[in-house]
């Protein structure tokens, strides 16, 4: 067999061009440094080519291969602690005030002393208590300006939220069906054996029941996001009494290697014409907090931006919490 051996190649009246002296490793792709002398870049791509959305990653060695990306991972620490908040400025805690019973599906206790309270009370934290509605009032974010809808907020030090934080409102409610607030904050924790903590804050309300208020927690059936099918509510403490300001507290319990959703939940109580006190502060946060438990920074973000439930079959007589944790592990990674 014949063979023909040069140093370089060059097109008819091109730029001379020296051919490399060796071979490179297998799929290795040949360049130029700009000076005509070609070379190998000692880095193989892979053999076929990835599929749709993969990246080509660098592995040890001179080797290369197609991956999937993985979603961007939050880091959990002492240093972060934060919760997602929901208000309500209507005076609709009860069916008979402006979540008329042409919108609420059922009476709605503040206190959550029942499985149809904490039914309406997710989906209205969540920006609307009537999800599959078309032309209703929307159950939350729906008042004069110090109204919001699931916004993120954090402590600086060892509280969060407000204590006696001033609302006016037009309507002048004076009774028990003044406006409302949720507040959602996902614990995590991150040792091998279960933790009880005592949970502390400062919660206005106007009675135990449709203006009540109540510190409760949300468990999941499962140890990781994606395996999570379903979930259970536990009280720590609920009530309430006509008070701008009382400290309540309760045992959170949260299993090893487990986040729950622990939601801190007050009425605003009228003070005099237009005016009303509410008062949403869990403190203490550093004797509740520390090695151990922490907020889960990724199930916060899913819980403020996300759109729970089945989509097809959501309604404003159902609530779907546990599909909240799915969906962490389809934005952030399952652990």
């Amino acid at each position: 067999m014949s063979k023909l051996i040069v140093d370089q190649i060059a097109k008819n009246g091109g730029v001379p061009l020296t051919v490399p002296a060796a071979d490179g490793v297998a799929n290795a792709v040949i360049k130029s440094d700009g000076a005509g002398v070609l070379g190998f870049t000692g880095f193989g791509l892979p053999a076929t080519a990835g599929t749709s959305g993969q990246q080509l990653t660098k592995g040890s060695g001179t080797t290369s291969s197609w991956q999937t990306p993985v979603p961007v991972q939050l880091t959990d620490t002492i240093d972060v602690i934060g919760s997602v908040v929901t208000t309500s400025a209507r005076s609709n805690v009860y069916s008979t005030g402006e979540w008329s019973s042409n919108n609420g599906w059922t009476t709605y206790y503040h206190s959550w002393q029942d499985a149809d309270s904490r039914t309406q009370g997710w989906n209205a934290f969540l920006g609307d208590g009537y999800p599959n509605g078309t032309s209703q009032p929307m159950f939350a974010n729906d008042g004069e300006s110090n109204s919001m809808q699931r916004r993120i907020e954090y402590a600086n030090g060892d509280r969060i939220g407000r204590n006696q934080a001033d609302h006016r409102y037009e309507d002048n409610i004076t009774s028990q069906y003044g406006g409302v607030t949720w507040r959602c904050m996902p614990i995590r924790n991150t040792s091998s054996v279960d933790v009880s903590r005592n949970f502390q804050a400062y919660l206005s309300a106007v009675n135990a029941n449709y203006g009540g208020s109540g510190i409760w927690y949300y468990t999941p059936d499962a140890a990781t996001y994606a395996g999570t099918t379903a979930g259970t509510w536990s009280s720590a403490w609920n009530g309430g009494s006509n008070n701008p300001s009382q400290a309540r507290n309760g045992t959170v319990v949260i299993p090893a290697y487990t986040t729950v959703m622990v939601f801190i939940l007050s009425t605003h109580c009228y003070q005099t014409t237009y005016r009303f006190k509410d008062s949403n502060m869990p403190y203490n946060l550093d004797s509740f907090f520390g090695s151990d438990l922490v907020t889960d920074n990724r199930m916060l973000q899913t819980i403020a931006m996300g759109r729970m439930g089945n989509i097809e079959g959501v309604t404003n007589e159902v609530s779907y919490p546990w599909t909240t944790y799915n969906l962490c592990a389809t934005m952030y990674g399952d652990r």
